[in-house]
């Protein structure tokens, strides 16, 4: 069993001393075979690919769209008032998500393909098989893999290579850009221009990246609201108190539970002859439920404070995409709020809760997945 690094001060000194713990490494190793960047790359050449991104990340290129996921999700909310009730992650936040995206990289023709997946690329194929991916995830996390993984690169790959192989040819003719996959194709990092595998790496940021986080966030928020009106008055009451409860639900819910770096000394050679048994993880959810940093970390608490959480991460590694969750899900709770008053739970709410171990040997019941919620209106 692979070490895992827990603790609020013990995660973030790791993640902060990327010499001693590397991202130089292969993640998803049963569904690709190429790097994510800048992601799985140390300074300085992750930093290179991270401020070639920039254009794409920063607060100044994406609070002008904030306008339209608002507008977004009011649709949306609207379509759904004449059926009662609906689902909450199938047809509100997972549509949403999909619908910014489409929006942040100028592909609206892409929606119902997005929108196919799932909310995790590596599932789509089981996902639009109609499979439950969620028994399976769960399966081969208690290492019982009598049951099939539902995971496979397959849905990802074969878009990857047709919008790539058309942005290439519009590049090559010098053609105006006018999509994220001609920025892509586009860049050049170190006077070269990326290659197919370094395209591919960033789109995999860009698309498998943060949606299944996000989507648990916001699907977290309407869990939350739905049965704890206090807090929505609390959020109502002042715009400020927007970034205070969504950093809380963050620290909270954790989207990514943890992540795998490589002691330097494993850092050698390809991918393949690597020991990966040797790697370790940085224990997010043990990070961001340590007693001694949070008072009662267990409990959700808008008005907390010194929240300075590492649900994003922390160091030079920190999430690429922060701005955009955070200003994906303000402008989501701007429609939601009006509404979720007369909002209930049709029933009981299907939650994935799994026992996390904590650094002082405890365990907490960790919130992994929103399976299903539904609510009447």
């Amino acid at each position: 069993m692979r070490k895992e690094i827990r603790g609020y001060n013990e995660v973030r000194e790791a993640a902060r001393d990327w010499e001693s713990y590397s991202s130089d490494l292969l993640g998803d190793r049963d569904v690709r075979d190429y790097r994510q960047l800048p992601l799985e790359a140390d300074p300085p050449r992750h930093t290179k690919f991270r401020m070639a991104l920039n254009p794409i990340f920063s607060p100044s290129a994406l609070r002008p769209l904030a306008p339209d996921f608002e507008a977004l999700a009011k649709r949306l909310i609207d379509k759904l008032k004449p059926k009662g009730g609906f689902e909450v992650l199938e047809d509100l936040v997972i549509p949403y998500v999909i619908g910014c995206l489409t929006i942040i990289y100028k592909r609206p023709q892409d929606y119902d393909e997005w929108r196919s997946w799932g909310p995790d690329v590596w599932n789509a194929a089981a996902y639009q098989r109609g499979e439950d991916v969620h028994a399976a995830e769960i399966a081969h996390r208690n290492r019982d893999f009598s049951v099939a993984s539902p995971r496979s690169g397959e849905v990802l790959q074969a878009y990857l290579d047709t919008v790539f192989d058309e942005a290439e040819a519009r590049v090559a003719a010098a053609e105006e850009e006018r999509d994220i996959w001609d920025f892509v194709a586009g860049l050049v990092i170190d006077e070269t221009p990326v290659n197919r595998a370094e395209m591919q790496g960033i789109a995999n940021v860009l698309l498998a990246g943060g949606r299944d986080t996000v989507i648990k966030l916001l699907a977290g928020f309407i869990w939350h609201l739905t049965q704890t009106s206090g807090d929505a008055d609390f959020i109502r009451e002042n715009e400020e108190h927007f970034r205070p409860a969504i950093q809380e639900m963050a620290r909270y819910l954790t989207p990514l539970p943890r992540m795998e770096r490589v002691p330097r000394e494993y850092a050698v050679g390809n991918d393949a002859s690597r020991d990966t048994e040797k790697y370790v993880l940085l224990g997010f959810v043990s990070a961001n439920h340590d007693r001694e940093r949070f008072e009662n970390p267990e409990t959700i608490n808008f008005q907390r404070e010194r929240n300075a959480h590492i649900a994003f991460g922390f160091g030079p590694h920190s999430c690429l995409g922060q701005n955009i969750t955070e200003i994906e899900t303000i402008a989501f709770l701007k429609a939601v709020l009006p509404e979720i008053q007369s909002w209930s739970f049709a029933e009981n709410p299907d939650l994935s809760w799994v026992d996390e171990p904590l650094s002082d040997g405890s365990t907490i019941k960790y919130l992994d997945k929103f399976k299903k919620i539904r609510v009447n209106l």
